[in-house]
């Protein structure tokens, strides 16, 4: 008797499995790597680059953030993501034009973000997805120039020069995926990739600024480029799941 009840259970174990479903709310607190592309992206040595300004000359980045995700539907495969960022974005390098200049230069982004995910494996401890957002982007940044002569001669323009980037606010959009792995109902990791346009609504000129600011000045205006603010973001993190309901299915 006891040998039968016990090849029934293994029997029903066979064809019943647990699982756990899509979580209802998930947060992801992560931390990226952040690379600039042009025209973020520049080389300060580059003599002709530099006198073009067609470039802000960032080198190197990073980002943090914190994002809040809701599973809609009954597959709950469709993710509401609300969430917002912190990106910064430096150089420090040095040229010669007559004399020696040292440059160091940042660039601030917060970001506000609306959208959505699908997953693709929601009932999977490996989950990967795709998303696209909307995002609010405001920029701040200073700049500090140091300038130092190769000779003993006088030079009137010798000292550090420091301005502040007047603050600024654009629109843009932000794609990416990545996957995530659930080790229990209420904890897991997010690794992945996401692709930002900060700049696609907002652009402007400003021909003047006041002594100790300078201007974003992105937008096109007669000898000024365009330029777009993008960088990419290869990011990892964790993520706290709730509402994550224990389901069993059958198979």
């Amino acid at each position: 008797m006891r040998r039968q009840i016990l090849l029934m259970f293994i029997f029903a174990v066979m064809i019943v499995s647990v699982t756990y479903s899509q979580p209802g709310f998930t947060i992801s607190l992560t931390g990226a790597y952040a690379l600039p592309l042009p025209d973020l992206k520049g080389d300060l040595t580059d003599s002709l680059e530099r006198a073009a300004g067609e470039s802000y000359f960032m080198k190197t980045g990073y980002s943090v953030g914190l994002k809040g995700k809701y599973g809609v539907g009954r597959k709950k495969n469709i993710r509401l993501t609300l969430g917002g960022a912190y990106s910064r974005f430096s150089v420090d390098d040095s040229y010669h034009h007559t004399n020696h200049i040292e440059v160091h230069r940042n660039i601030s982004i917060i970001t506000a973000s609306l959208g959505a995910e699908y997953s693709f494996l929601p009932k999977e401890k490996t989950n990967p997805f795709l998303g696209l957002e909307l995002t609010g982007n405001f920029f701040s940044g200073k700049s500090d120039e140091t300038v130092t002569a190769d000779s003993t001669a006088d030079h009137d323009e010798l000292g550090t020069t420091t301005e502040n980037l007047k603050s600024a606010s654009r629109f843009g959009i932000a794609v990416g995926g990545g996957v995530e792995v659930t080790f229990n109902k209420t904890f897991g990791a997010v690794f992945g990739f996401k692709y930002n346009l900060a700049n696609l609504v907002g652009k402007e000129y400003n021909s003047t600024s006041v002594v100790g600011e300078y201007n974003l000045n992105d937008k096109e205006e007669s000898t000024n480029k365009a330029k777009n603010i993008s960088f990419v973001q290869i990011y990892g993190g964790v993520n706290f799941y709730f509402g994550h309901p224990r389901k069993v299915v059958k198979k």
